[in-house]
């Protein structure tokens, strides 16, 4: 689930000893620092309702791929977005913002409010275009050091998997402000995808509170501390009050992905159930739900888990396996046609950004075991995620290549990581497990 803006919620009651106690009570834990303090929340923390009111945001292609060129400069007369009508709405808010950077392109305040609400409409919808343009807007701002300014830009990169640019913005965010939670928070999660966790818990023990501890938490998911810390999520989410209601969904999360890797697919799926009855727009956990009610022969929960998710490739992806699962032909070829077209443009373009979402295409939807390898390996030199290991041993099964597995049992080992025995090692050739990430 997003996660922008929760780390401003500063912990003001007795609990906040709790969690830092919390953390020193697993082996290897350094005291937090009390360092952090109290930020303005950024409004993608919360689920934006959908407005009635018709329009579209089109962003050049420009923005779809990471600048060379200076980003603090950009033409007078260059078009970051334009609202038409082809029948996709957007909430008036965005629309409202929008129009006032328009009035006022030198304001940068307005400029922050516009891409703020770009984030997050584009994190809801799927849609990288908003997402883009929440880079165009910000670009002339850019070269200020304005943290809050930099931290945005660096939410809307690590959207497009420009998890290096990402981190160079926030480095200077974080220089212009130690202190901000926010920046810190992002980082140590930018960190915690790039698999490394020395860095992220760096940062986690600046954080104060519930999010200290749940940032912490993050990093152990797939170490062999993981169920000490789903039992310390367990007792915490069992007492009431203890933790802020808006950090329950990341904590469940957590405790679900856990419970997971332990092979407790029970209690995994009633957390993942959990968080999207608080968050119903919690994508990853839906993914994660769909994986585990496909991988046990349940392709109609699939299918409802996945009803009203935006059609990422992620999503479609699943749909196509549980359609097939089904029986249902046309529709699975249908899903697969729109999938192809989308995976094919963006090699063409010679894009990354959706690299595992290529390699389990290639898996699980049209099978081509050498592209599934070569879009794998793309990926895990972008992101070393729980997915992303799993779907390197899987390719470099089917494509009969064990050998190229090592960087994933090179960084297994490197970092403590611990994956269910299953999948420690590359099927063989050919084969597939079922169980390609969100």
């Amino acid at each position: 689930m997003d996660r922008s803006g929760i780390a401003a919620r500063k912990d003001r009651t007795p609990t906040a000893k709790f969690f830092e106690e919390s953390c020193n009570f697993l082996p290897g834990k350094l005291p937090l620092a009390a360092r952090a303090r109290d930020v303005r929340p950024h409004a993608t923390r919360f689920w934006l309702a959908a407005s009635l009111a018709l329009g579209t945001l089109l962003v050049a292609a420009s923005a779809l791929v990471t600048d060379t060129a200076d980003p603090s400069v950009r033409a007078p007369d260059a078009v970051v977005a334009r609202l038409t009508g082809d029948g996709r709405t957007y909430p008036d808010a965005l629309k409202a913002a929008l129009a006032a950077q328009r009035e006022a392109p030198d304001d940068a305040g307005r400029a922050q409010e516009a891409a703020r609400l770009l984030i997050a409409t584009g994190r809801d919808a799927g849609d990288s275009r908003l997402v883009g343009a929440a880079i165009g807007i910000l670009r002339p701002f850019l070269a200020a050091d304005d943290p809050q300014t930099l931290s945005l830009a660096a939410d809307a990169r690590q959207y497009q998997h420009d998890f290096p640019g990402a981190l160079t913005l926030l480095d200077r965010a974080a220089a212009g402000d130690p202190g901000d939670a926010n920046i810190l928070l992002t980082r140590a999660t930018i960190h915690t995808v790039l698999g490394d966790y020395a860095a992220a818990r760096a940062d986690c023990r600046s954080l104060r509170g519930g999010v200290a501890f749940l940032c912490m938490a993050t990093t152990h998911v797939l170490t062999a501390e993981g169920p000490a810390w789903r039992a310390r999520l367990d007792t915490i989410l069992a007492q009431p009050g203890l933790l802020d209601p808006a950090l329950r969904p990341w904590a469940q999360g957590l405790a679900g992905e856990i419970a997971r890797h332990m092979g407790d697919d029970a209690a995994a799926e009633a957390a993942f159930r959990a968080v999207l009855r608080d968050s119903p727009g919690a994508q990853r956990e839906a993914l994660m739900l769909a994986d585990l009610l496909l991988g046990r022969g349940d392709a109609e929960g699939a299918m409802a888990t996945l009803a009203d998710s935006p059609e990422t490739d992620g999503v479609l992806i699943r749909r196509a396996r549980a359609a097939s699962a089904l029986g249902r032909k046309a529709e699975a070829d249908a899903i697969a046609a729109t999938l192809d077209k989308r995976v094919r443009l963006n090699l063409s373009l010679g894009l990354t950004a959706h690299a595992r979402e290529e390699a389990m295409y290639f898996l699980d939807v049209a099978p081509d075991p050498a592209a599934a390898l070569a879009r794998a390996r793309v990926n895990w030199a972008l992101q070393h995620e729980f997915e992303d290991a799993v779907l390197l041993l899987r390719a470099a099964g089917a494509a009969g290549d064990p050998a190229a597995a090592r960087p994933v049992l090179d960084w297994m080992a490197a970092e403590g990581v611990v994956l269910p025995a299953d999948l420690s090692e590359p099927s063989g050739p050919g084969e597939t497990s079922g169980l390609a990430g969100p």
